[in-house]
This record gives structure tokens, sequence and C-alpha cells, in this order.
């Protein structure tokens, strides 16, 4: 006997004693649950074995499975988060039962049927694709997409002469690029800006003061350069490359320049064909997503077929592309199916384009990254990325999907082959 005060403190004792005894005999415990249609249901559940929930329809599998081990583990997880982490996560309902003991961190797949938009692939739906943008765009080496010619810099010299020949005569516009598809007010930008003499500010195709700018919207992406200035081409003279050097300057290494209903041509100190004069912007992981307008085949948008109706706006994910279009649109004529643009496509790393790459397969591609060999300042850069690659398509090959392309489109996918891809990706 105990007195009423005394029992809390029994009650938490004997809870540590059975969690504990949970574990040492590597078991799951449930005692009396009544979530849905269970009614004080009490069953111990085997860790470390494969363990199949039968019976008749309504009895109560799924909220025993998905209601009560699955929610509870990740409840119990991601209470061990700190503070400021699990503000960003919705909380998970505790389920009605008396006691959960030894349950584990848990993975849930669901059988679905959903495979993913047109524009999904197994190496996206994985993210190997993501590791794989970030590898090219911090150690690939850019070519030339007209001279297939590796990209070099370039003087400030050189630059002057290609703006004064080309543009002899006319009036032009000197832009130094700051801000490329990045979200934020830009209200720091623009003071600085102000503070440095630079009177005008290109936001997204609009001018804008630096000296009364607005508040932008925080959760779009923007495109600010800084109006250097607008002068009138008349040679190489000591004015035109004192500005050419300011914009260079602002710009870091990169200068547009804007003629009336033309396309900004880019100039690069530091990223330059030595064959044509070509410039190119600096290498942006966003480059090699076919997501993205920075990355995508401007004639199909990052789908990689010629279909009808396709615009920037089109994300995949919506039905009619699934429901009408699914198989039979031919191969986009200019990307050949590889959804990138040119620019994209022109680098390299390790002697190929990350859409090579992408069209191995998982074997292959296992292999292709088991023997790579680098050092240096390579290594360092790739050490982290390469080892989340290799992880990724290791769990692939365990659940049987080492013949499958990475750029596999998902809807292609058969029913089991999605469900294998979406626990290897959760693992």
């Amino acid at each position: 006997a105990c007195s009423d005060g005394l029992r809390p403190l029994l009650v938490r004792a004997e809870s540590r004693r059975s969690e504990t005894a949970a574990t040492v005999n590597g078991s799951i415990e449930i005692v009396r649950a009544r979530e849905h249609n269970l009614r004080d249901l009490s069953v111990s559940i085997p860790r470390d074995r494969f363990t199949v929930i039968t019976g008749v329809s309504g009895s109560g599998k799924s909220t025993l499975a998905f209601d009560l081990l699955f929610n509870e583990g990740q409840r119990r997880y991601l209470e061990t988060l700190n503070a400021y982490a699990r503000q960003f996560i919705e909380p998970v309902a505790r389920p009605d039962v008396d006691l959960v003991l030894g349950v584990p961190p848990t993975v849930a797949i669901e059988q679905r049927t959903s495979r993913g938009g047109r524009k999904s692939t197994v190496a996206t739906v994985t993210e190997i694709y993501h590791f794989l943008r970030l590898l090219f765009a911090k150690l690939g080496t850019q070519f030339c997409p007209d001279c297939n010619v590796a990209i070099e810099p370039q003087t400030v010299d050189a630059v002057v002469a290609a703006i004064a020949k080309r543009w002899r005569g006319r009036q032009i516009e000197l832009l130094a690029p700051r801000v490329r598809g990045r979200k934020g007010f830009y209200l720091d930008l623009a003071e600085w800006a102000a503070r440095k003499g630079i009177e005008q500010l290109r936001v997204d195709g609009r001018y804008l003061p630096s000296a009364d700018f607005p508040r932008l919207d925080r959760f779009k992406e923007h495109d600010i350069d800084l109006v250097i200035a607008r002068p009138v081409v008349s040679g190489a003279t000591r004015r035109l490359t004192q500005l050419v050097e300011q914009a260079l300057e602002f710009g870091n290494g990169t200068l547009l320049v804007a003629a009336p209903r033309r396309k900004d041509v880019v100039f690069s100190t530091q990223r330059a064909c030595p064959k044509c004069g070509r410039s190119f912007e600096e290498l942006d992981p966003r480059l090699f997503s076919f997501n993205s307008r920075h990355g995508w085949c401007p004639s199909c948008y990052g789908f990689g077929l010629a279909m009808r109706g396709v615009d920037e706006e089109q994300t995949g994910e919506e039905a009619w592309w699934t429901d009408g279009q699914a198989g039979e649109a031919p191969t986009c004529p200019d990307c050949q199916g590889q959804r990138l643009n040119p620019v994209a496509l022109a680098v390299r790393w390790q002697g190929r384009s990350i859409a090579q790459i992408a069209a191995a397969s998982v074997s292959e591609a296992r292999r292709l990254f088991a023997s790579l060999s680098l050092s240096g300042r390579e290594r360092e850069i790739a050490r982290d990325v390469v080892a989340e690659i290799r992880a990724r398509l290791q769990f692939l090959e365990e659940v049987g999907l080492g013949y499958l392309t990475l750029d596999r489109a998902a809807p292609t996918l058969s029913g089991g082959e999605a469900q294998r891809i979406r626990l290897a990706a959760q693992l």
C-alpha cells in the first residue's frame, strides 16, 4: 500500500523500469491502445524482425501501424530537436494509449500511386541530382557552347574593345549585376548603392530609384542590377574604360550591356571564350536545374519533350500532364531530351556533362563514383557531397533498382519502383 502523494512517483518509476525492460528484451510494447477501432489492445512487437500486421477490413491494422507505431516514433524523435527546429514542424498528436515503450524513430512508406510530376526523375526524387548540381557548380569546367573551348579570364581592355567595336555610335546601358533569382527586401542594397552614387536600380526589368527604394516582395525571386551609366559609345575612350571598370567592380567581375529592344549581353573578366569572346556569368547550382528558368531548355522549359501548351508557368504537377500527355510527345529537338540549356550542358566535370551522368544507370553511376580519384582542393570540396551521392546510389541498388537510369522520368515508373525509390530516399 502507498499514499496518494507517492503514487505518481511510483508510476513514473515503474514506467522507467518497463522502458528499460522493453529495450533489453528488444521489443516494442503497446499497452491498452484505444485509437479509432482499437479497444484496449495490448501487443508486444519484436525489434529487428520483419513483422506483418494482418486482419479483416476495419480491424485497426492501419491504426496500429501508422497512428500508433509511426506517429509515436516520429513524435518522440521530434521532441529531441531543439525549440528553434520544432517551430517549423507541425506537431504530431499523442495517440490514445496508456503506454508505448521501446519505440525507435520511425519511417513510413504509404501505399500510394503518385509517382511525381512530369519534371521529376529518379535523380531528383532521391536528391542525387541536388548534389550533382552542387558538384558541377563548384568543380565543373565551363566550355563555350558555340566553340567547345574552355573559357578563360580576359582583361578589362579586351572588354572595352569588344564593347567599342560592337556598339560604336550607339547609346548603351552599363549595368552591374548584384542579385540573381534571390528572395528578400533588399533595402540595404539600395541604401548602399545610393551611398556609392548609383541613382537607379533595375529590378526584375523595372527601373527604381535607389534613394526612395520600395520594399520588395520578400517571397518572390528577384534580379537586381545597378545602373552605372548610359554612355554613347564613340570608341575605346578613357571615359568608357572608367565606366567599364566601375561596372566590373560593382558586379564582381561581370557587367551587362543593355541596348534598346535587345537582349542583355554579358561581359566578364573571369569567364570568357578565348575564341569568340563570349562571356559567361559565374556558375550557380540553379544553372543545372531544369525546374529553374536559369537552367531549363528555353524550348521545352525543362520537360525534355516537345509538348503543346507548355510555358514557363507550367510545373508538370498539373493533372492534365499525367492524364492527357503522359506518353507520346516527341523528344525536344533543341536539347535532345536533356532538359537543360546549352550553357549548362557545356559545363563538364570528370569529362562529362551533368546530363551524361544523369543518363547512366544507378549501377553505372555507383561504379563511377566509387572509382573517383580526387586530390587537393577538389577532394576537399567534393568529399561530403560525393559521400551523400554514394550513399543514395547504394540504397537504390539495395532495393533492387540498379537498372534504372537517373534521368528516368518519375511518371514512367511502375508502382513498385516508385515505392522503392521513396523508401531509398527516406532511408
